[in-house]
């Protein structure tokens, strides 16, 4: 019994500490929101440092190269396009994607019976080895479209340029103009 009343004035004494404690359901509540900002950002990869975890698993690093070189060749052929518009002069582009490299893999498909008498069709990757890995056959990679396009031109001041401009890019991507935005730059 004595313990229990050892345990009895020792929660009483931190209850009346704590009553003491002016505001306390704020500093609990700030505390509260701040657990859970550092969950929510600690899933979402925003602390992380690596430059393949913030592009997905969707890539390999083969892949991861083969985007980056699209997105730069796809961004530095919309740049010399656009600077050859009369009065655009000099630019810069940046390119949004939704998602990377989309690949297409062959597959067999093989009709199965069940026990219960019903069929199911199911489909297999076909796999090849290539250096002692097995791998799909992979029919064709498919390149993504940007979903955003952001455009500085120095000749951007002038409106009929900054038309031109939209224009020209609704032609390449098919994007809306909600999609494209004309910055005037130095």
């Amino acid at each position: 019994m004595s313990e229990e009343k050892e345990k009895s004035k020792i929660f009483s004494k931190i209850t009346e500490k704590l009553k003491k404690i002016k505001h306390l359901d704020i500093i609990l509540t700030v505390l509260f929101i701040a657990i859970i900002l550092l969950i929510y950002f600690s899933t979402t990869g925003l602390f992380s440092t690596k430059d393949s975890e913030k592009q997905g698993t969707q890539l390999n690093t083969g892949q991861a190269s083969d985007f980056e070189t699209y997105s730069n060749d796809l961004t530095n052929k919309l740049e010399e396009l656009i600077g050859t518009l009369d009065g655009a002069g000099q630019t810069k582009v940046m390119l949004y994607f939704e998602e990377g490299i989309t690949t297409e893999i062959a597959y067999t498909t093989e009709i199965k019976t069940l026990s219960d008498g019903t069929q199911v069709e199911v489909k297999s990757p076909v796999l090849i080895t290539n250096d002692g890995k097995e791998e799909p056959i992979i029919l064709q990679e498919i390149m993504p479209k940007p979903v955003s396009i952001i455009i500085v031109a120095s000749g951007a001041k002038n409106t009929n340029v900054k038309l031109e401009i939209i224009r020209l890019v609704q032609a390449m991507f098919e994007l809306s103009t909600s999609k494209i935005e004309v910055f005037a730059g130095n």
